[in-house]
């Protein structure tokens, strides 16, 4: 619920998205992030070294605008 309320966290090359992911897990339960090119390898990569986040759903497509290349979705929660 409370991710639908909040929206997903964008995720961008100036790593803002780390503050705000760290912020929502505080309050939150789940936390839903969204990344777009070449930072969904970074993205994967943060979260599957934290060991405190556990990452319960990961779906991937490819946009509407396919040069923009395949987006990921990740649903994480902290344990």
């Amino acid at each position: 619920m409370s991710e639908k309320r909040m929206g997903v966290i964008f995720c961008s090359y100036r790593g803002e998205w780390k503050k705000e992911l760290e912020k929502r897990l505080q309050t939150d339960g789940r936390v839903t992030l969204l990344a777009i090119g070449r930072i969904r390898y970074k993205v994967l990569a943060y979260l599957q070294r934290r060991k405190d986040i556990e990452i319960v759903k990961v779906e991937t497509r490819y946009m509407k605008n396919r040069d923009k290349g395949i987006g990921i979705k990740i649903t994480v929660r902290k344990p």
